[in-house]
């Protein structure tokens, strides 16, 4: 009895669809590795060069920000013709402390979370993943790399312990790169062997719009910091330059703060801004955490 014919496009088909996962796999290992491995080396190496100066911009910042927020409050009032009361001053500056309380909640992080708090809740933003999601993607992965059904390869070992880190973590963003690096959400062949035309010109296009996704995520991871200097990073001209735009833009908001206070206290007749006065072990604190929780790791 002869074998069933089979349609000359479907094996057309096929070849594309495992070179697009192919593809998909590469794209999706280099963006792992760039975000899990190189961010963290390139971010300590741009903190040894400029963290110092790097968490004092940023703090005065901050403080610049939210000055400037006090004074164009109490600015349009006075412009109303309204008298700027000690009672209007405290509404005022009880406005912009909510404005800035999402920014303050991060920085939070920074100050008084240790490294597994900080980690969750930086996930808690940016993880929307249904409970019955993140079974599945477990399961599937488990039935691909548990060390029961494969050995017990040093390899295969890492990614199993990787994949249960992701699920205690409730990280489904891990769960799914994991899903694609090591193909276990593929389709089995005694599945795709059933397959007609039609079937595999739609894997064909989910495979091509997923591949699409991930190489613009990479490309956007590439276009940013730290990895859009990193090659600047090595050189010593470049490091003296950026040393120097770090000092001007440090004396300008420093020039900045100092203009908002005196218009504060034009404005309420003498009063302190909330927040002039700092702590010391604070800023201490600010000083250790700010590099690794705030600046290139995006919270």
């Amino acid at each position: 009895m002869s074998s069933p014919v089979t349609h000359p496009e479907i094996d057309r088909l096929r070849l594309r669809c495992a070179d697009l996962r192919l593809r998909l796999r590469e794209t999706v290992e280099e963006w792992h590795h760039l975000v899990v491995e190189e961010r963290p080396r390139l971010t300590s190496h741009y903190d040894r060069l400029f963290g110092d100066l790097e968490r004092e911009r940023q703090r005065l910042a901050l403080k610049g920000a939210e000055l400037f927020r006090r004074v164009e409050l109490l600015t349009i009032k006075a412009a109303r013709g309204e008298t700027i009361t000690p009672e209007i001053v405290e509404l005022v500056n009880m406005v912009v402390d909510k404005e800035y309380a999402r920014l303050r909640q991060r920085l939070r992080e920074a100050f008084d979370m240790d490294a597994s708090q900080r980690d969750q809740a930086a996930r808690d933003r940016q993880n929307t993943v249904a409970d019955n999601e993140l079974t599945t993607m477990y399961r599937t992965l488990a039935k691909r790399l548990h060390p029961d059904t494969v050995g017990e390869s040093e390899e295969l070992l890492a990614a199993w312990h990787r994949v249960q880190q992701a699920y205690r973590d409730r990280d489904g963003g891990r769960l799914r790169t994991l899903l694609t690096v090591l193909g276990a959400d593929e389709q089995p062949d005694q599945t795709t062997g059933q397959w007609d035309v039609e079937r595999w010109q739609r894997e064909e296009r989910e495979l091509s719009a997923r591949l699409r996704m991930e190489q613009r995520k990479l490309s956007v991871v590439k276009a940013e910091e730290p990895f859009s200097i990193a090659a600047d990073l090595e050189q010593e001209q470049w490091q003296q330059r950026h040393r120097a735009d770090l000092e001007a833009d440090i004396r300008s908001k420093q020039t900045e703060i100092e203009e908002h206070q005196r218009r504060y206290a034009e404005l309420t007749g003498g009063a302190v801004p909330p927040g002039t006065v700092t702590d010391p072990n604070r800023d201490a604190d600010f000083d250790q955490e700010f590099m690794e929780n705030t600046y290139f790791a995006g919270r």
